[in-house]
C-alpha cells in the first residue's frame, strides 16, 4: 500500500463515518490494497450478528455463519484488545484451528486458509471486526504488510465511534419528531433565519389552509397585516433573547373570520451550539398554536378509568367535553334527555364536581394534549 493509497483509504473511511453506505467501498479498497482474497466488516456477539460490508465471501455461507458458525469463531473467544491485529490460526493452541469445525466446514470450503482480523469497535458483548483474508498464508506476510493493516485500524476505530454517535443523535432526533407529532396542538420550530425548520401534523394542516397563518418564502407570516407585524416582532425578540439566555414566552392572539381566535405562544430557544453549528441553521424559536375549537384529546379513557365511569357515562362525558348541551348529547347518543341528565349527575358525583364547566376544567387538567 503506497502513501497515496493510505491517504485514499483514510479519506474513504472518514466519509463512511458520515455515510454508512460507503462501508462496502471501504472493505473493497482494503481487500485490494492488502492483496486479499476476501474481507468483511462484521458486527456480532456469540449468538447473532450482521454484516456491514463483505467482499469475496460466498453470500450463502455468510448467512450460514450467523445461523450456525458464529459461536465457533475463534475471534469471539476471550476478550480481544481493541485495534490489535490478530491471525485466526494463532488464537487456538497446537494447530487446533485447522482441525476445528469452523475451519473445515465454513472457512476452508471457500478456498481460505487463514484470516487477518482486528476488533475495531466494542459495545458490551457485541464486537465490530474487520477481516481480511490474505491470498498467502498469514505466516508468510511481511512485517510491512502487518504494519499496513495495523496503521489503518485507528482510523476505522475512530470512524465507527463517530458513526455510532451520529446514529444515536439521528435516533434521538427521530424520537423528538415522533413525540412532537403526537401533540394535538400545532407546533413549529423556526431557525435563526426565521425559516420553518419543523412542523408537526396539526401545524402542517394549519399552514396548508393558508389562513390565518401561512408560509412566505419559507417564513411564517400572518395573513392579517396588523397581526403579522406583531408576530414578526415577537419572533425577532425570541431570536434575540435566545442568543444569550432563555427569555420569556410571548402570547399572541390571531383573529379568524367568524371563528374563535387562535392562541399563539412564541417560545425562545437558547443558543448552545454557536461554535459548532452554523448559526442560521440553529433552532431559534418554538411556536405553539392552540385552536380552542379543536378538542386536544383523542380519547378520555384515562379519566373514565380514573373515576370508575361506566362505558355509557364515558360516552356522555365525550359529548359534554365537546360542549354539547343535554339535548344535543341526547340526539348524538340516541338516548333520552333524562337519561343523559342521569348519567351526567353520576359523572359529577364520581368526579367530585358540581357543574359542567367544572367537569370540563377537570378533564382539561387531567389529560395531556396528545393524539392517538
Amino acid at each position: 500500500m503506497s502513501a497515496t493509497g493510505d491517504l485514499h483509504i483514510v479519506g474513504l473511511i472518514q466519509d463512511a463515518a458520515l455515510d454508512p453506505t460507503l462501508w462496502p467501498s471501504v472493505v473493497e479498497r482494503l481487500v485490494h490494497q492488502l492483496d486479499g482474497a476476501a474481507g468483511g466488516l462484521v458486527v456480532s456477539d456469540r449468538r447473532s450478528g450482521f454484516t456491514l460490508a463483505a467482499q469475496g465471501f460466498d453470500p450463502a455461507r455468510v448467512g450460514q455463519y450467523f445461523d450456525h458458525y458464529v459461536h465457533l469463531d475463534p475471534m469471539l473467544r476471550g476478550r480481544s484488545s481493541l485495534g490489535h491485529p490478530m491471525i485466526s490460526s494463532t488464537l487456538l493452541p497446537d494447530g487446533a484451528f485447522l482441525k476445528s469445525e469452523f475451519f473445515n466446514d465454513w472457512f476452508a470450503p471457500q478456498g481460505f486458509r487463514d484470516c487477518l482480523s482486528a476488533v475495531v469497535h466494542r459495545e458490551t458483548e457485541r464486537l465490530t471486526r474487520i477481516h481480511i483474508v490474505p491470498r498467502q498464508c498469514p505466516e508468510d506476510l511481511s512485517a510491512r504488510d502487518m504494519g499496513r493493516f495495523a496503521r489503518i485500524l485507528p482510523f476505522l476505530i475512530r470512524a465507527l465511534r463517530v458513526s455510532q454517535r451520529l446514529e444515536l443523535l439521528s435516533d434521538r432526533l427521530c424520537a423528538h419528531r415522533d413525540a412532537l407529532g403526537t401533540v394535538a396542538h400545532a407546533i413549529m420550530l423556526l431557525d435563526r433565519g426565521g425559516r420553518l425548520a419543523f412542523a408537526n401534523p396539526p401545524a402542517e394542516k394549519l399552514l396548508r389552509a393558508a389562513k390565518p397563518l401561512a408560509l412566505r418564502d419559507g417564513r411564517l407570516v400572518a395573513c392579517d397585516a396588523g397581526t403579522n407585524a406583531v408576530l414578526q416582532a415577537a419572533m425577532a425578540r425570541a431570536m434575540h433573547e435566545g442568543g444569550d439566555e432563555l427569555g420569556g414566552v410571548q402570547e399572541l392572539t390571531v383573529q379568524r373570520l367568524r371563528r374563535r381566535s387562535l392562541m399563539m405562544s412564541v417560545v425562545p430557544i437558547s443558543r448552545r451550539m454557536t461554535d459548532r453549528v452554523e448559526a442560521s441553521g440553529q433552532p431559534a424559536a418554538m411556536i405553539m398554536v392552540v385552536d380552542s375549537e379543536v378538542r386536544p384529546w383523542s380519547r378520555l379513557d384515562g379519566v373514565v378509568r380514573a373515576y370508575g365511569l361506566t362505558s355509557a357515562e364515558g360516552r356522555v362525558l365525550e359529548a359534554i367535553v365537546d360542549r354539547a348541551g343535554l339535548g344535543e348529547a341526547a340526539d348524538r347518543l340516541r338516548i333520552s334527555r333524562a337519561t343523559v341528565k342521569t348519567h351526567l349527575n353520576r359523572i359529577l358525583a364520581k368526579t367530585g364536581t358540581t357543574r359542567q364547566s367544572e367537569l370540563i376544567r377537570l378533564v382539561a387538567g387531567s389529560l395531556p394534549p396528545l393524539n392517538g
